[in-house]
């Protein structure tokens, strides 16, 4: 049951930074270490520890939010 509970807190918490973290403005001007580096501080900004599953997964989020942005302009 807390784990189910866990997942549903992650699942809203992950479900609100990707509305909240349109990417484009700024991204296209960043180095791959600063994409790197702003990922990790919106993961963190969420509690998820380096390493865990939960960081893990937020990081996941972080790339394909990014990938279906550029999907998205490339088919404009």
């Amino acid at each position: 049951m807390k784990t189910s509970a866990a997942c549903i807190l992650v699942a809203l918490a992950l479900g609100a930074c990707n509305a909240a973290k349109t990417p484009g403005r700024g991204e296209i001007l960043m180095s791959d270490q600063e994409v790197i580096a702003k990922d990790d501080e919106i993961c963190r900004g969420y509690g998820a520890a380096p390493g865990t599953p939960v960081y893990i997964q937020c990081r996941a989020m972080q790339d394909q939010r990014r990938d279906a942005y550029k999907e998205a302009r490339r088919r404009n």
